[in-house]
This record gives structure tokens, C-alpha cells and sequence, in this order.
């Protein structure tokens, strides 16, 4: 009997461990929601875990592909390397990589660009007013707002049904050994 209850005790412990074992993307250059004021040359993902070699990224400015001079897997990072600077506006990275475990595993990440002309176009450009640049500002703040607030929805959810399937597997392994137990007795 005490043999059943800690091998009842071991599996309660190991198998939720197990079950939540996959790789999540932990920061990444530039971060979910980020407005990239400066050039940016690279395209960081870092990893909790390490990723295989078979993990990619694209880059899609209203869903069209922009290409990456390369991508490049280096234990818990992908790397994308432009080819050519942004120009301003939305972009969306779509990365899809495989854990160490084997699992494969996407998500998303948009990022605006909004990088300031040379002096010269400033110089000819009339200056508008501030009522339409705090409006504009406020703009972008809600929609980056609303996208951390979706990202940070569909996390827990994940986690929730990792649990609730932990929760079953060990319910009716239980209920299976009180059942085989019962037969032995009679």
C-alpha cells in the first residue's frame, strides 16, 4: 500500500511538470505591440527552451511577405536579418518553431514602424497641428492596448486546459485503482 501511495504521489508531481514542458517564446526584438522609431536590421525571438533547426519566421506588411536576408537558429533564438530597412507601418512576425520535445509551436507578434523622415522632407512639410498628433498618438496607444490585452486572454486559457486535462487523467487513473483494487478483495 505504501508503494501505491508513492507512485500516486510521484506521477501527481511529475505529470502536470510534463504537460506544461513546451517552449514559449520568453522577449523578443521588437516586443509584441512596439513602435520601432529607429532601423531595425534584426528580428530577435528568444526561446525558453531550446528550438531545432527546422523553426521559421515570416514578415508580412499587410499580408505581404517581406523577404529575410536569412534566419538563423542558435539554441533558444531565431533570428531573422532584413534585407532591406522598413518602411512605416504595421507588420506582423509569424514564427513557427519546434521544441527540444518535438512539439511544434506558432504565434504572432505585430510591431508598428514609425520612423521619421530626413530633415529635408521636414523642412517642406507644413507642421500640423498638435490636436492631430495627440489624436493620432491616442489612437495608437489603444490599439496597442487591445493587442496586449487579447496576448495576455489567450495565455491563461492555455494553461487552464493543460490543468483540466492533468486533473481528468489523474481522476480516472485513481478510479482505476480502487476499481482494481475492489476485484482483488472479492
Amino acid at each position: 500500500m505504501k508503494k501505491l501511495l508513492f507512485m500516486l504521489i510521484c506521477m501527481f508531481i511529475t505529470i502536470p511538470t510534463m504537460a506544461s514542458a513546451h517552449t514559449h517564446l520568453s522577449s523578443s526584438n521588437p516586443k509584441e505591440g512596439q513602435i520601432v522609431t529607429e532601423e531595425l536590421k534584426e528580428i530577435t525571438l528568444d526561446y525558453a527552451g531550446t528550438i531545432e533547426k527546422l523553426s521559421t519566421m515570416k514578415l508580412l506588411k499587410d499580408g505581404v511577405e517581406i523577404s529575410l536576408s536569412q534566419i538563423l537558429v542558435q539554441d533558444k533564438q531565431l533570428i531573422g536579418t532584413l534585407s532591406a530597412p522598413l518602411e512605416n507601418g504595421s507588420y506582423i512576425i509569424e514564427w513557427n518553431i519546434v521544441g527540444d520535445d518535438g512539439h511544434p509551436i506558432t504565434g504572432k507578434i505585430t510591431f508598428t514602424v514609425q520612423i521619421e523622415q530626413i530633415n529635408k522632407e521636414k523642412e517642406t512639410e507644413t507642421v500640423q497641428p498638435k490636436v492631430e498628433e495627440n489624436k493620432q498618438e491616442n489612437e495608437q496607444q489603444d490599439k496597442v492596448e487591445t493587442q496586449t490585452e487579447n496576448q495576455t486572454v489567450d495565455q491563461p486559457s492555455t494553461n487552464t486546459v493543460t490543468t483540466i486535462i492533468t486533473v481528468l487523467l489523474f481522476a480516472i487513473l485513481v478510479l482505476g485503482l480502487v476499481l482494481l483494487f475492489k476485484k482483488k478483495r472479492k
